[in-house]
Formats: structure tokens, sequence, C-alpha cells
């Protein structure tokens, strides 16, 4: 082992005896994984395929830029029951590009199960799948213009928010190089303002969204990126006439191992957080607690749904699939951003380094896989058939 790979392995270990999170498998089923894809066509084609033979209605939104490959990119609708439902279900896939997979494979899996198909009369589920089919096809976590879709719905046309801390550790969490030295640097100085800030202070400075760093980590954008016009199109076309409306955004890499859980913006007052709990129950936290796995982010997409529609009684949330150590994350994605700003696809390292952003955000373990399916799955039939 190198130098370099012991010094992160170390850090890598003090940070997961530190926090808890380390690997738990369970029993896989093979009837389960035949929902999970090996890439986007392959996922796109499966969801496709299920919403079909579902008798879904199918609309699909094509991205402008290509895949690796030059294949054309979509975002595809899939919607179940009555036009003029006033409950409404979303189901939201791939967001965050390469975790779309989880997502997918439950969509799909829901649909040829037949768990959505007239399980609720007088609703309609609309199921989007691949938000961001750049990040997606591309395995990368943000868009095609390196914009992290779930900072980029603000209000441009007043100042952008600040992230001071993001600014004070950028050279940190998006360097120029990846060298032993710079490694080590970022380590200790990412230790140092744990260390003195505080754990929650260094994960709103990683996560919380920034607009200074355009090749940066956790970029906001400086306008309203394709996908963020794409969501709203599907609002105001499919739910914007609904009273009752249920967002649920699928997501992996945060939290323990094959462990789900529901991650929502309100505080625990709001009517919202009320009835997230009244569906899911202890799955519930909010990122007002201090105790939250997430920063509050002002800028996502689930908060958009809120002020999209003002008239609807809407509870909007991620159910979040947990993967990797925080720090693994953090650094599988540190080293993409680095080879896709400055190492290129041609670099010696490219196929591993592209290999573990993947496996960080979507394990190679039919275990894993099948416990999201499961617990995803439960997950949906507690909205379509809440506890009295």
């Amino acid at each position: 082992m190198g130098v370099n790979t012991f010094i992160i392995s170390l850090f890598i270990f003090l940070f997961c005896v530190s926090s808890g999170n380390c690997f738990q498998t369970a029993e896989a089923s093979p009837d389960s994984l035949r929902y999970f894809s090996r890439n986007y066509t392959e996922a796109r084609s499966r969801f496709l395929d299920a919403a079909t033979a579902a008798g879904a209605v199918n609309k699909s939104f094509k991205n402008p830029h290509p895949g690796p490959e030059g294949e054309a990119l979509y975002t595809d609708v899939a919607l179940i029951g009555p036009e003029n439902a006033e409950n409404i279900i979303i189901l939201g896939s791939g967001t965050h590009g390469v975790e779309g997979f989880a997502g997918s494979a439950i969509q799909t899996g829901l649909l040829s199960e037949g768990v959505v198909s007239g399980s609720m009369p007088k609703s309609r589920i609309i199921m989007v799948h691949a938000v961001n089919p750049y990040g997606f096809a591309h395995l990368r976590r943000w868009n095609e213009d390196n914009v992290d879709i779930n900072r980029n719905f603000t209000d441009y046309s007043k100042p952008y928010p600040i992230n001071p801390g993001y600014e004070k550790l950028a050279e940190a969490i998006s360097p120029d190089s990846i060298s032993l030295w710079s490694n080590i640097k970022s380590i200790f100085r990412l230790y140092r303002y744990r260390m003195t800030e505080g754990g929650a202070a260094l994960k709103q400075a990683i996560t919380a969204g920034q607009y200074t760093d355009a090749n940066g980590l956790f970029y906001s954008g400086r306008k309203e990126t394709w996908s963020n016009t794409i969501v709203r199109k599907i609002i105001t076309r499919y739910v914007s006439q609904a009273s009752q409306v249920v967002y649920i955004d699928f997501h992996t890499g945060l939290g323990e191992f094959g462990k789900a859980h529901i991650i929502i913006h309100q505080d625990k007052n709001s009517s919202a957080y009320k009835r997230a709990v009244g569906f899911w129950g202890d799955l519930v936290q909010t990122t007002h607690s201090k105790k939250a796995d997430c920063a509050n982010l002002k800028t996502n997409l689930k908060r958009a749904v809120y002020e999209m529609l003002p008239s609807a009684d809407v509870t909007a949330v991620t159910l979040e699939f947990g993967t990797l150590s925080a720090f693994k994350v953090l650094w599988a994605l540190r080293t993409e951003n680095w080879l896709y700003h400055h190492g290129g696809l041609n670099h010696s390292d490219a196929e591993k380094i592209k290999t573990d952003l993947l496996r960080a955000f979507y394990p190679d373990d039919d275990d894993w896989r099948h416990q999201i399916w499961i617990q995803g799955k439960q997950a949906v039939r507690r909205v379509l058939h809440p506890s009295p």
C-alpha cells in the first residue's frame, strides 16, 4: 500500500468509526435484481418497456447533449391514472445523474409488479425517469454544465446565496491536482475545519451549494438548467390542478450502507413534516435538526415543488439510500471532478476513477440492490396505502 493510499485509508477508517457509518448487508433475491441496469440506455429501455406494459402514457423530453456514445438522452415521464386527479404521487429518479440506477430500478419494479397500477383509482402516479440524463449516462453527479441540479432551484433575479465555508475550503474540495502532497494538504485542511468549526459547519460548507466556482463540487449554476426547466414543465402540465401532492425523489450516497431514510426540508412544526411522519414514521428526518445527515439546502428541487404548487398540500421528500462513508463519497466526487476538468478520459487512471465514482452511488453488491428495492417499494406503498 502506497503512502497516499495509507493516509486516505486511515482517515476513512477514523471517519467511519466516529460516525458509525460502516457496512451492513442483507440476503439477496435474484428476482429483484432484474430491475437494475448496467447503464443509462439499459435503464431507460427497461423503464419504458415496463411503463408501456403497465398501460402508462409516456412522454419524453430530449436533452440537447448526447451520451458518451453519441446516443440521444431523455427525461421520460410515465403517467398512470386520471388526468384530472387531485391526488398525485410523483416519483423522481436521477436528479443527481449517477444516483439514478437505484431510483430507476425502483420505478421499473413498481411498474413491473403492478404496485402502482390501479392501486388508487382517484389518484395519479407520475414517474419522472432521469431528471438529469446527462449525468446518468456520463456517470457524473452533475449535469452538462457541471451544475448540481438539486442546488439549482433559486430565484436568479436576486443576489446569489453565499457560502463562505466553501470559499475557504475550495482548494481542498476541488483541487487542480490530486498529487500526494495535494491530497495530504486537502485532508488536513478538511480535518482542521471540522475540528474548529464542527461537523455540521463542514457539511454545510461542502454540500450546501456554491455560486463562485463553476468547475467545483456542488456548483449551483448562474441560470436555470435544462433539467430545472423540464421539471417545471412537468409540474405545470400534469400537476398544477392537484390538491394533494407527494413527491419522492430517489437518491443514493448518504447514510448507512443499504439503509433508507426520508429527508424533508421543512421543520417539525410544519404540516408537511407531520404528513411525512404519518407516512414513514421514524424514517423521517428534517434538515432543521442538528442530527440530520443532510445539510439544510435552500435551493433544492423539493423546496421548489412547494413554491410551484402554493395551493396544494405538498409533501416533498428525498428517499435516500446509504452507500459508503461520507468521506469516501466526497473523495470519489473530488477525484472524478478533477478527472473531468483536468485529467481527461485518456488519463491512465480514468477507468478506475469513474468506477470508484459509480460504486460510491451504485455499489456492485446484490444484497445492497435487493435492500434498496424492498425499502423503496415499502416507502411507496406507505403512500399508496397509508395507515389509518
